[in-house]
């Protein structure tokens, strides 16, 4: 049989990685598909498959995953498939009768049992789309989320239409159903707040109960608190343990604050101070300058060529059908090497290589800023394109994720483009590290 490192790599184009194919004596075949957009979820053909997929048989229920931030390390996992671009896996056994059936990425997870008879079968729809809600009972797993409410950046409109809550008939979140939690940041919270942005990251163990955390653009209501050395160290030691932080366009300080070297912010037309360059860090005292900090305040822009550079969410994305612009109208195939990408408020100067630790053999490690997505048209920038999304691995096991514009712009139905690019990335983010340095 095949034996996969189960690291969360996307097949692409129309291959698809098979377990023991050649030899399986039951199969059994099917697609998967991203949690609230399956056939009969969304309109006919704006489905949304799941590429990269770990879809593999078990005799036993594996362990859950664990209800907050963790490291996890990739381990090799016998006869594994993965799905590609299109979502499309075939998983097969060499001894046909009941199974475990588990399909999953990042902290989505669906376990069901199954009983593989010879020959091949395909799974329905229903049995191969990764979850919207937490049911460990009945095999369900999403991930712990946490979402500081911001002014302009309704980041819970995507997760409500994903099913992590409910969205009206406009496209704008209504209620958390219980997926999500919602913290104050100057927005709407619907009443439903845990607390204040502040509250949240102030509390090292309030912090560690979530996978991932969404501080989308917002004005300054909780900046304050980045003041704070135990703040800041509160932060990174959240991401060092496995936490995933995303961040857009203003709220950029909440980032480049507590990591300012790995990106550099480009200058606004105002002349005010956007980035937080490396210096303001000491590494040697574990302290920030917080005179130098910058407030991520840039101009706004739209960008009309906005492109996907990575290969493999190029290939996701290529011919999926959706809105594009963000009145929700105009519904077509997309084009991943240009597409339209609404409220920019940032754009990115510079990326810079950073030595994050060492391997087991005392080797440095270096990480390299991932640019996913970029384009042209900030008002100071030189032409040309420029990043508009970024992810980076600072020191330990989790991940950054910067936009330079709002993810959602404004109620619509469907998906837009870059709406899309962050359900890719929500769930690419969480996949297990393959190689987490040694600090």
């Amino acid at each position: 049989m095949l034996v996969l490192a189960a690291c969360g790599a996307s097949a692409t184009g129309d291959d698809v990685e098979l377990d023991g194919h050649g030899g399986a004596v039951a199969e059994l075949t099917g697609r998967v598909w991203a949690p609230g957009m399956a056939p009969g979820m969304v309109p006919t053909g704006e489905e949304i498959p799941i590429a990269g997929a770990k879809v593999y048989l078990r005799a036993e229920r594996p362990p859950a995953i664990p209800g907050g931030v963790y490291c996890e390390t990739c381990m090799d996992v016998t006869g594994a498939a993965v799905s590609d671009a299109h979502g499309r896996f075939v998983v097969g056994t060499l001894t046909p009768g009941p199974q475990w059936l588990i399909i999953e990425k990042g902290q989505f997870r669906l376990e069901q049992q199954v009983t593989l008879t010879e020959g091949s079968r395909a799974l329905p729809d229903a049995d191969t789309t990764l979850p919207s809600v937490l049911d460990l009972a009945n095999g369900k797993t999403i991930p712990h989320v946490a979402v500081a409410a911001g002014n302009y950046d309704s980041v819970q409109d995507i997760l409500g239409k994903m099913g992590l809550g409910t969205v009206g008939t406009d496209g704008g979140f209504t209620s958390t159903a219980g997926e999500l939690d919602l913290y104050t940041n100057g927005g709407t919270d619907l009443g439903l707040a845990m607390g204040t942005l502040a509250q949240l990251v102030g509390d090292p163990a309030r912090l560690r109960q979530y996978h991932i955390v969404f501080i989308p653009c917002a004005g300054v209501a909780n900046v304050a608190a980045l003041r704070d050395q135990q703040v800041l160290r509160n932060l990174r030691d959240y991401v060092a343990a496995g936490g995933k932080l995303y961040v857009t366009d203003w709220s950029g300080e909440w980032m480049d604050d507590v990591f300012p070297a790995p990106l550099g912010l480009g200058a606004a037309m105002t002349g005010g101070r956007t980035d937080t360059p490396a210096a303001a860090y000491d590494a040697a005292t574990d302290t920030w300058d917080t005179a130098l900090f910058g407030d991520a305040d840039g101009d706004f822009y739209e960008v009309a060529d906005g492109e996907a550079v990575d290969g493999d969410l190029a290939t996701w994305l290529s011919g999926q059908i959706g809105p594009r612009n963000d009145a929700g109208g105009d519904v077509g195939p997309i084009d991943p090497l240009a597409f339209h990408v609404y409220d920019n408020w940032n754009w990115v100067a510079s990326t810079t290589p950073i030595q994050v630790g060492t391997d087991m053999a005392g080797a440095p490690i270096f990480d390299e800023p991932r640019v996913w997505v970029r384009g042209s048209g900030a008002p100071a920038a030189p032409a040309g394109k420029h990043p508009l999304t970024v992810t980076f691995h600072p020191p330990g096991c989790g991940r950054v994720l910067y936009s330079t514009y709002h993810t959602a712009p404004g109620t619509h139905r469907g998906l837009l483009p870059q709406e899309r690019v962050l359900l890719y990335l929500i769930l690419e983010l969480g996949v297990c590290n393959t190689n987490p340095p040694v600090l």
